[in-house]
């Protein structure tokens, strides 16, 4: 399975950590260099973001590191689709490896189709089901998934790349928007559990201090008639998942 893996420029230690990883366990990979989204000039931001449709459902303008990271993902995704690459895991350079990451990947390549639209979570998934549950490898099942955040390590199929170019660039969500794609039926999210990949705590995250910063300006800022106009998009969002659902192909 092809492995790509996401890196800023300036972030030696967090890659030489992954790449040593990767290399410990036999696998090949591909370094895709991670956009900066601090660097970005208001018009390039202009060209990549939807920042109506984002504030709209999160209540503030997209931050430049979450803007970053999506171009990052969506700059896979779309190398993918080019290459006609059936099946790739996707990592962040803080993501820690489980040592049966080779076998489970293998695994997950024969029992998932390319052309269907799954992305396969090996991180912790906050919510899941056990309407779909599928054994794949000794004890790890593939399993539904609810809620779920993070993008440090995950199994997508080329039918499923593509899907998320469509829906995801220009950018209105974050990276990690699995629950609103679930819900909305673009694609089918799953899990491996027990989980494989964990993120590798020693390494300091680089947006976590521009989440909080941005919530607690929000919480001082935000005034009543914009939690009802926030409110509302919610609703409006709900409906139009609603109609997604009854409009494309069933998924569990």
């Amino acid at each position: 399975m092809k492995i790509f893996v996401i890196s800023l420029a300036g972030a030696v230690v967090r890659r030489e950590s992954i790449e040593r990883q990767l290399r410990l366990l036999q696998l090949d990979y591909e370094i895709v260099p991670g956009v900066l989204g601090r660097g970005l000039s208001p018009q390039e931001r202009e060209e990549h973001c939807d920042d109506v449709r984002f504030r709209r459902l999160y209540g503030g303008s997209i931050t430049a590191g979450h803007l970053g990271c999506s171009l990052s993902h969506i700059a896979v995704y779309r190398r993918m689709v080019e290459g006609s690459i059936n099946h790739a895991l996707v990592l962040e350079d803080d993501a820690w490896l489980n040592p049966n990451l080779p076998q489970l990947l293998q695994a997950i390549g024969c029992a998932f189709s390319p052309d269907d639209e799954d992305v396969i979570l090996l991180s912790w998934a906050i919510a899941t089901s056990r309407k779909f549950c599928k054994r794949v490898w000794s004890s790890y099942d593939v399993v539904g998934v609810r809620n779920a955040l993070c993008t440090h390590g995950y199994v997508l199929s080329r039918a499923a790349a593509e899907r998320l170019l469509a829906v995801l660039y220009p950018v209105r969500h974050n990276a990690d928007c699995w629950t609103w794609l679930r819900r909305h039926g673009h694609v089918r999210v799953l899990a491996v559990a027990p989980t494989c990949i964990t993120l590798d705590l020693s390494m300091e995250s680089m947006i976590a201090a521009e989440v909080t910063k941005m919530n607690n300006d929000r919480s001082r800022r935000q005034r009543p008639w914009q939690k009802v106009y926030r409110g509302f998009w919610e609703a409006v969002d709900l409906c139009a998942a609603a109609i997604h659902r009854l409009g494309g192909p069933r998924r569990r």
